[in-house]
């Protein structure tokens, strides 16, 4: 199996850690876990996982800048993680999807842009708007009508969560680390910073029922933290930082159909043409159109 078939599997197992997490954290109402303890529950157990690789070439790769350090471990760690589920305070979980990884591709793209010099043809621009009006049919419409509530607070989090993703997402691409180096640095680095937290903000921890609590350290710690931060370094050494992000938008859509078989959620037409919309434009976004008819020519 060739380096590109593994990278574009490392997507999608990176993909379907992130719906699952969104529906398990919907069905397991973690609602009483403060972003300390969501950043506890997700780093320091992959910061364990991880301690065979950082405790032998240290927490800094080598080759590695300080720059570097700081971009990738905490913007892709730390930061992320911290306004995400901070944001979850104000808003519900199902918002997150359209705030953060439906708008993903976009804040890519434009950094790709700028600091890669990546030009983009007119279908994988056709395929970017067309994510955008899924993602507004999936569910984005709603949440930008109904934000009267008090939820605004937790879409600019979600928001500002994306774009420092992307950050991360393009920082990672032109630095030189190794997927496995990166993966152990952002989760020593993060689980130190959220320790460090603690110094200031309490834990709920304590006061977690056990079920919940070792459902969030295997979805948290071990699928996301450990294995998808993996996954996903090894695909952006491998493809495209704005393909990679462009299947960032079918999180959102997997959520709301796993939503719909395992938790009886409603899918209305409108969600349901928003999910065809979106798995229309990702196939144009990342190229595989594109590449499907390069290999038939």
């Amino acid at each position: 199996m060739n380096e590109t078939v593994l990278a574009w599997a490392a997507v999608a197992v990176t993909m379907m850690i992130w719906a699952s997490f969104l529906i398990v954290t919907r069905a397991a109402a973690t609602a009483q876990l403060g972003p300390v303890d969501v950043g506890l529950l997700r780093f320091v157990p992959a910061a364990l996982l991880f301690a065979p690789i950082w405790l032998r070439r240290s927490p800094l790769p080598p080759g590695a800048r300080p720059i570097e350090i700081v971009t990738i471990a905490l913007t892709g760690g730390f930061a992320f993680v911290f306004l995400l589920s901070w944001g979850m305070r104000y808003a519900p979980v199902a918002d997150s999807g359209v705030f953060a990884p439906s708008m993903l591709p976009f804040h890519v793209a434009v950094l790709s842009f700028f600091l890669l010099g990546e030009r983009f043809s007119r279908m994988r621009i056709a395929g970017f708007a067309m994510i955008l009006a899924g993602a507004l049919g999936i569910g984005g419409w709603d949440i930008v009508h109904n934000a009267g509530g008090g939820a605004w607070p937790g879409h600019l989090l979600f928001s500002l969560a994306a774009i420092l993703w992307a950050c991360y997402t393009v920082a990672y691409k032109r630095s030189n680390i190794k997927p496995v180096d990166a993966a152990a640095m952002i989760c020593f680095w993060s689980s130190l910073a959220f320790l460090l937290l603690l110094l200031v903000m309490p834990s709920r921890i304590p006061a977690t029922p056990p079920s919940t609590l070792a459902l969030q350290v295997v979805m948290q710690g071990v699928l996301s933290g450990f294995v998808s931060t993996m996954t996903y370094g090894y695909a952006l050494s491998r493809i495209a930082p704005s393909k990679v992000a462009a299947c960032a938008a079918l999180v959102p859509v997997m959520a709301a159909v796993g939503g719909w078989v395992f938790l009886g959620e409603q899918l209305d037409p409108a969600k349901a043409f928003g999910i065809a919309v979106v798995a229309t434009g990702v196939l144009l976004a990342s190229g595989a159109v594109r590449a499907r008819q390069r290999t038939a020519g």
